[in-house]
């Protein structure tokens, strides 16, 4: 890690395209990496946000704080880039916020929308109801989370080692397990 101040940036895909999940995961999980990734880049190249070539570690968590199918990335972004020069370049905004969350949320949408037609032109995506969750999609703004820089890169470590040994569900919260069924809190 860098000696630099790193943001938290969770993507989030609605969800509306959990059938699709289900049905294609690794089509669907490849596209949330790939249009996540673009995402950043498309800001970060940008002389207006950034100007600079940045970087990018993510984790993918499939589930929500109830278990359910929540599909989302969380990704750890350092606050700047490097030049075309090579020079480091801080981010701007005195390092408040890395970019717009609500321009990155729509160029998100836009990109993962954009290749899951794609995918669906080449046959690899065939699933019902096309037209309608697509409809759905656009219905919504999508979500893309960021968080104020964290304190050092040791922090950065911490906090990404919890989320890469997270299990779904830890010990200390089932309250019951009976008759096939697990009760938890």
């Amino acid at each position: 890690l860098l000696p630099v101040p790193y943001f938290h940036v969770v993507f989030t895909i609605p969800n509306a395209l959990n059938d699709w999940v289900i049905r294609q995961p690794k089509l669907i999980y490849q596209t949330l990496f790939r249009a996540a990734w673009q995402t950043i880049e498309v800001f970060s190249k940008d002389e207006k946000y950034l100007g600079a070539k940045s970087g990018m570690i993510s984790i993918l968590h499939t589930w929500g704080q109830n278990l359910s199918l929540h599909p989302h990335i969380h990704c750890i972004i350092p606050g700047g880039g490097l030049t075309n020069l090579g020079i480091w370049k801080n981010a701007k905004n005195d390092g408040k916020y890395l970019f717009s969350v609500k321009a990155m949320s729509k160029v998100f949408r836009a990109k993962f929308v954009s290749m899951l037609r794609q995918a669906i032109e080449k046959q690899e995506l065939k699933l019902p109801n096309e037209f309608q969750v697509f409809k759905q999609i656009f219905a919504k703004n999508w979500v893309v989370y960021a968080k104020r820089p964290f304190a050092s890169p040791k922090n950065v470590l911490e906090y990404l080692g919890r989320y890469s040994h997270k299990i779904a569900i830890s010990n200390h919260r089932i309250l019951n397990i009976e008759d096939g069924k697990v009760s938890f809190g």
